[in-house]
């Protein structure tokens, strides 16, 4: 039975040569597209020498349409191969990203520094070296705290009267029944 990993390679190597194909095929057919636009505007140079132009012009753009839809339809399928083996490569290069974080994953980490080992409830001893941060005792850390507390409630107290200004002079404004003047009609205009 053949492994995933042989049968991605396979076809990694088919839609490769099948790439290195594409090249001259391109070549061939943009040469062939080419050749029928310049053949189409030799037709019709003729057929305006011919007494009726119209059909004879009809029936070479025919022509050219009916050349130009199978050219560009191979032209598809090319395009469709190179995408199929852009995603079969991307798909292979996604599965070796992964294995290689699984492995990398499976291996042993790295020993915690000593400072994110540390118990957070131990004192900080950055602290200690800094005066002030020792000074803010429990009772004026409260006193900060009721402050905070007592600015945000300011704050929450004039935003709600902000608010209630705006919806009264909204309501206001209803009530007035303000009516908008139309625009003025320029002078080059029709009028009815």
């Amino acid at each position: 039975m053949m492994g995933y990993r042989t049968f991605t390679g396979l076809f990694l190597a088919l839609c490769a040569t099948l790439a290195h194909a594409a090249q001259p095929e391109r070549e061939r057919i943009a040469a062939e597209r080419a050749a029928a636009t310049a053949r189409f505007a030799e037709q019709e140079r003729a057929c305006g020498e011919k007494f009726i132009v119209t059909s004879c012009v009809d029936a070479a753009r025919k022509e050219q349409r009916m050349t130009l839809t199978r050219l560009h339809r191979a032209e598809l399928v090319l395009d469709d191969a190179e995408r199929r083996e852009t995603s079969a490569r991307r798909r292979q290069d996604l599965q070796q990203r992964a294995t290689e974080q699984d492995a990398r994953a499976s291996e042993p980490a790295p020993a915690p520094h000593r400072e994110a080992r540390r118990d957070a409830s131990a004192p900080n001893p950055l602290a200690a070296a800094h005066p002030r941060m020792n000074a803010a005792s429990a009772a004026e850390r409260r006193a900060i705290e009721q402050r905070n507390e007592a600015s945000f409630e300011a704050r929450a107290r004039a935003a709600q009267a902000r608010r209630q200004a705006v919806e009264r002079r909204n309501a206001q404004r209803a009530a007035e029944g303000k009516v908008v003047a139309p625009l003025p009609v320029p002078p080059h205009a029709s009028a009815p």
